[in-house]
C-alpha cells in the first residue's frame, strides 16, 4: 500500500514501512531513500537491474522473487502499480487536471495553457507524453500544484487502455484527428477509438473539448477557441484576444535574419498543419523548405504529392526519400529538390532573406530539418 504526503512510504509484505525520498527509473543513480520502479521497453527490461538498485540501498517494485538488503515490494504488474502511485498522488494534491491528446497540436495547446495558468501549473515536459511520460509528469508535480496539464501521445492501439482505467481528469481536450502513425494504428478509426478512450478519465463526461468541431481559418484562432472552451470548463474568465503566445523552438518560432525572417516549424509535420500554417503566409513573400512526413501509411506518396499540388502558389524546395521519388512528377516549375546539406541552396536562400523574404521550414522529426535551418542561420 502507498501513502504520499511530503514523504512517500511503501509497506512491504513483511509490514516494514520504508520512507521514500524520491522515485527513480534508472538503477544507475539509485541510493538509499529511493524507490526504483523498473519499466519495460521494447529492447530492455528494467527488472534486470533490480539487484543493482537494491545493492545501492534503494527499495524496488518487482514481479520477481528477489531478496536483498533493501525492501522489496513484490507486485503482479509493475506498470499498474506505477499508475496506482500516480492515482494516489493525484488524490492527495487534488489539482485541476487537463488531459490533452490528438494527432497534432497537443504541445502547442499544452504550452499555451501553461502560459495562461502561470506558476501554479505543472505541465508535461518535452517528449514526456507516452505511457511512461504521463506517469513521469504526474510524479513530478509539486505539492503546491493547482493545475496539472498532461500531454498524452499514442502510437498504437491500446496505449491508453490502462491509463483510462486508473487515472482521471477534469477536462479532456482532443485537438485533432489525422492519418498519423497509420503503420502502427492500421486505420483512422483505430486512431479515433484509441484517443477517445481518455474520455473515460473524465469525472464529468460533458467536460470534453473536441477540437474537430472548431472551425477557424488560422491555427492561432483555432487554438484560442480550444483554450476559451477549456478555461470556461475550469471556471476561468479570461480575455484571450490581447494575449500573445511565444511559440517554442521548432513549433512556429520566428527568427529575424538579414532583412527577412525564418519560420521554424522543424519539430514535426503533418499534411494538415503544413497546409494550414503555410497558407497563413503570403506566397509571394515566402519560400517553403519541406521534408518528408513520416508514418502516413500506404498512401504516403499520394498524400505528399497532393500537398505540393495544393501549395502550387509557393516557391518550394523539397528533401527526403519520398519527395525524391516524386520530384519528376511535379509540373510546378517552382518546385526544386535537394538531396543533402551539400545540395542545400544556402546562397540563394540567403539572398532571398536579404531581399526581405520569409523562409519556412517544416518536416517530420526523421527529416531533421533543423540541420538545414542551422546552415542558413550560420551563414
Amino acid at each position: 500500500m502507498y501513502s504520499l504526503g511530503r514523504k512517500f512510504f511503501i509497506t512491504t509484505d513483511s509490514n516494514f514501512e520504508y520512507q521514500v525520498e524520491r522515485i527513480i527509473f534508472d538503477s544507475r543513480i539509485a541510493q538509499k531513500g529511493d524507490l526504483f520502479i523498473p519499466l519495460k521497453g521494447l529492447n530492455y527490461d528494467g527488472e534486470d537491474f533490480c539487484n543493482d538498485a537494491i545493492n545501492k540501498g534503494a527499495a524496488v517494485l518487482t514481479t520477481r522473487n528477489i531478496n536483498g538488503p533493501a525492501p522489496v515490494q513484490k507486485v503482479k504488474d509493475v506498470y499498474k502499480e506505477l499508475l496506482e502511485i500516480c492515482k494516489t498522488k493525484l488524490l492527495e494534491i487534488k489539482p485541476k487536471i487537463i488531459f490533452i491528446t490528438g494527432s497534432y497540436g497537443k504541445t502547442t495547446i499544452k504550452d499555451m495553457l501553461k502560459n495562461i495558468l502561470g506558476p501554479s501549473c505543472h505541465a508535461s515536459k518535452e517528449n514526456e507524453n507516452n505511457e511512461f511520460g504521463i506517469p513521469f509528469t504526474i510524479l513530478g508535480m509539486p505539492q503546491a500544484c493547482e493545475y496539472l496539464v498532461v500531454e498524452c501521445g499514442a502510437r498504437k492501439p491500446n496505449d491508453f487502455d490502462l491509463i483510462s482505467n486508473y487515472l482521471f481528469c477534469d477536462v479532456f481536450i482532443l485537438t485533432s484527428i489525422a492519418e498519423n502513425h497509420l503503420t502502427t494504428f492500421g486505420s483512422v478509426e483505430n486512431i479515433i477509438n484509441t484517443k477517445l478512450k481518455l474520455k473515460n478519465c473524465l469525472k464529468n463526461k460533458s467536460n470534453f473539448v473536441d477540437g474537430r468541431k472548431v472551425k477557424k481559418e488560422s491555427i492561432l484562432e483555432r487554438n484560442k477557441q480550444i483554450l476559451k472552451e477549456t478555461l470556461g470548463l475550469l471556471s476561468i474568465d479570461m480575455e484571450l484576444d490581447n494575449i500573445s503566445f511565444k511559440p517554442t523552438i521548432g513549433r512556429g518560432n520566428i527568427i529575424d535574419k538579414h532583412n527577412g525572417q525564418i519560420i521554424d516549424q522543424t519539430y514535426n509535420a503533418h499534411p494538415d498543419t503544413v497546409l494550414a500554417t503555410a497558407n497563413e503566409e503570403n506566397p509571394n513573400e515566402t519560400i517553403l523548405i519541406l521534408g518528408d512526413m513520416a508514418e502516413l501509411g500506404d498512401k504516403e506518396h499520394e498524400i505528399h504529392f497532393d500537398l505540393i499540388k495544393k501549395l502550387n502558389k509557393y516557391e518550394i524546395f523539397l528533401t527526403g526519400a519520398i519527395y525524391n521519388g516524386l520530384k519528376d512528377k511535379f509540373e510546378n516549375n517552382k518546385v526544386e529538390f535537394f538531396q543533402n546539406e551539400k545540395d542545400f541552396p544556402i546562397n540563394y536562400l540567403s539572398k532571398q532573406l536579404k531581399a526581405g523574404k520569409k523562409i519556412y521550414f517544416k518536416g517530420s522529426r526523421s527529416s531533421k530539418m533543423e540541420r538545414y535551418l542551422k546552415l542558413l542561420l550560420d551563414d
